[in-house]
Parts: structure tokens; C-alpha cells; sequence
């Protein structure tokens, strides 16, 4: 697990629009990071409800009873759907390896933009150097999330954000 500096991971808690209570929060994670220290004390601390979803690994160095609105579970990528309670969030963050990504990235992000609020916002960090990095942002428009940026704050990763386009895609994407 690389560990990230924890004053440029609390930068990524900016993309979390503070105007709105009790919301959903969603992490994809492989431990490939340490981001979920992040968004756990964050979301702690306003009171929004956190879900991390672990793929091929656990995280065991977070106190999740102090934090009763926090769920931790594991993930298989090939589930039909990544929520079982028909929750809608506002904010995704992953961090999964790019090699995990690769596999099948266009059936990834239909079910990322299935379970993100409409104009929520997918933040992803890709490791540099990795053949996903050049095609992400074709990637993600063809998922029907635009307004796809780069944020260069970490050395190893790129930070991609990009939202989901309402009222595109809809169908495309098994609605």
C-alpha cells in the first residue's frame, strides 16, 4: 500500500461539496493506496455516510465502529451491480490499480454511472506510465461523464475527475 501525503489527499475531500448534508460517499480499493484514511476521517467528521468497497484486499487500520455511518465490504468486479440497497452517491473515488481497470473499463464505468448522482463526481487516480492513463478520458466520455480533468498533486498518480452527464446515456447503459 502506498502511502499518500495526507495534506494532498485532503485536497481530494474539496471535490465534496460541503452545502449538502448526509451524503454518500463510495471508495473502490484494491490497498493499492491509503486514501481510505482520508475519506474515512473526513466523512466522519461531516457526518456523511462512507462506503468502502475492497477488490482483492482488507483494510483493517480503520476504526470503522467509530464511525457509525461508515460500511466496509468487499467487491467482486464482475457483480452484476456494484450496490445492493439502490443507493445513489455523489462522489466515487477509486483507487484500483490500472491493471484491474484495463480488463473491461467500458462495463466498469456503465456501472459507475448507474449508481452516481446525476452531475456526481468519479475521482480516479491512475498510476502514471500505464496504458489506461492515455485513453481514460475517451474512456470516460464514451461512459457518458464529461467534464473530465487532470489534477497533477501526487508523484506516482494522475488524479482524474470527471462527471456524470445528465440525461445521456441512460439506455446505454441498461436503465
Amino acid at each position: 500500500m502506498q502511502r499518500l501525503d495526507p495534506r494532498k489527499s485532503a485536497l481530494l475531500t474539496q471535490m465534496i461539496s460541503p452545502h449538502y448534508p448526509r451524503q454518500l460517499i463510495m471508495q473502490l480499493t484494491d490497498g493499492s493506496t491509503d486514501l481510505h484514511r482520508t475519506l474515512f476521517e473526513f466523512t466522519k467528521s461531516k457526518g456523511f455516510e462512507y462506503d468502502l468497497k475492497t477488490v482483492g484486499c482488507e483494510i483493517d487500520d480503520l476504526e470503522a465502529q467509530s464511525h457509525p455511518c461508515c460500511r466496509i465490504e468487499s467487491l467482486d468486479l464482475a457483480a452484476r451491480q456494484y450496490n445492493r440497497h439502490a443507493r445513489v452517491y455523489e462522489n466515487i473515488y477509486v483507487t484500483l490499480s490500472a491493471e484491474r481497470l484495463e480488463g473491461d473499463i467500458q462495463t466498469i464505468l456503465k456501472k459507475f454511472f448507474r449508481i452516481t448522482k446525476n452531475a456526481g463526481v468519479l475521482t480516479m487516480l491512475i498510476e502514471r506510465g500505464t496504458p489506461l492513463l492515455e485513453r481514460i478520458d475517451s474512456d470516460l466520455e464514451a461512459g457518458y461523464f464529461v467534464a473530465v480533468n487532470h489534477i497533477d498533486i501526487f508523484d506516482d498518480y494522475d488524479v482524474v475527475t470527471a462527471k456524470k452527464l445528465h440525461g445521456w446515456g441512460a439506455y446505454d447503459v441498461g436503465f
